[in-house]
Formats: structure tokens, sequence, C-alpha cells
């Protein structure tokens, strides 16, 4: 009887810890540094909006499906670009991190010209 009551008590951890891991925020965390690198090894520079939200969507990002134009400080000073937001959530179930990947299209050949990227860290309590 004891060794059952083990066994239930260690499963009942087990479950515990694995759901607090779920909702810690801690489990499929990213580094801002390597979600920067995720989104410049696509190369999304010089593709179309197009192909470069595509190519977003197969690796896991929602495209929001308007653009915009906004203004955008770039090296070369304020530019009229047209922005598409793309995101990424974790799988968290209370805060999860949700990862932007931001495309600036040149608006005469929606090409694009720069790509932003950003984490929004959702408070945990």
């Amino acid at each position: 009887m004891q060794r059952i009551d083990n066994k239930n008590i260690l499963i009942l951890i087990f479950f515990l810890l694995f759901a607090q891991l779920l909702s810690g925020c801690s489990l499929t965390r990213v580094s801002e540094k390597s979600h920067s690198r995720e989104v410049e090894s696509l190369n999304l520079i010089g593709m179309s909006l197009d192909a470069a939200k595509e190519k977003l969507s197969k690796k896991g990002f929602d495209c929001s499906d308007y653009p915009e134009t906004n203004r955008v400080q770039t090296e070369s000073g304020v530019r009229s670009l047209i922005q598409l937001d793309c995101s990424k959530r974790s799988l968290e179930l209370i805060c999860p991190q949700i990862r932007y990947a931001v495309l600036n299209a040149d608006p005469q050949s929606f090409k694009v010209v720069l790509v932003g990227k950003r984490i929004t860290q959702q408070a945990c309590f």
C-alpha cells in the first residue's frame, strides 16, 4: 500500500511541475539575439512582399491581411514604406511571448527593403 501511494505522489508532482513549466513562461522563450538570427537567416530583403510573407508563413509566422503605409526612419533618412506585421506566438498558456518580423517594402516596387524584429514579453504572475 505504501508503494502505491508513493507512485501516485510522484505522478502528481510530475504533472504539477509540467503544468508550472507550461504556465510559467519558461519552455519556449527565445532571446532577442536568437530571434534576430532566425529572421535574418530568411534573407527577406530584396524579395517581393508576397514572397516574403509566404516564406514567413512557412516558418510559423502569422501575417496581417492588410499592409499599412508608415513613415520609417532608415539610414538614409525618413521614408514612406509599406509595412506588414508578422508574428509568432510561443506555446505558453498564460503569458506567451510574441515575436514579430515587420516587413518594410518600397511602395513602387513592393520589394522588401528593411526588416524589423522585436519581441513582446507578456507579464507573468
